[in-house]
């Protein structure tokens, strides 16, 4: 079994499309908060905390750093 690498970010990122949270509820317009960067699986995801503390996660093409330069990856 592969480990799972992650790290903590805390930087802030726009949305490119609407996301749902974990609860359901739609996010679009809003920079909400990259709490930690995760691959697992093969797979790169990151998760977001919104502004109502809510998060979800989602695949770093669903986002755009509002940091670029600084970001491992460049969507």
């Amino acid at each position: 079994m592969k480990a799972e690498r992650s790290a903590t970010l805390e930087r802030r990122c726009r949305l490119l499309r609407p996301i749902r949270d974990r609860q359901g509820r739609p996010h679009f317009d809003e920079t909400p908060l990259i709490l930690r960067e995760i691959d697992n699986v093969g797979r790169h995801i990151l998760l977001v905390e919104f502004a109502d503390g809510s998060s979800t996660f989602v695949f770093p093409d669903e986002i755009e750093s509002c940091d670029a330069q600084s970001a491992g990856w460049s969507h």
